[in-house]
């Protein structure tokens, strides 16, 4: 008996796969992931009651003029 060595798994950005999949395939999986997201809330109430300042969306965020650059040296 030979032992078979594992194939690679190759590496496929989520992006290449999301583009792939036809219109009705993106929204039955976004429907997936809401009801996954539905269940998680259902199971862990608690945790879902704190919002953390990093995830507000009182005001959109402050943009800088085109002639302003923000990038450090």
């Amino acid at each position: 008996m030979s032992i078979q060595k594992p194939f690679p798994a190759p590496v496929i950005e989520p992006a290449q796969v999301w583009d792939g999949l036809t219109a009705e395939a993106q929204a039955g999986a976004i429907r997936l992931m809401a009801n996954l997201a539905s269940h998680l809330v259902a199971q862990y109430p608690q945790s879902t009651r704190q919002e953390f300042a990093s995830c507000r969306h009182d005001s959109p965020p402050s943009r800088s003029g085109p002639n302003i650059s923000i990038a450090k040296p």
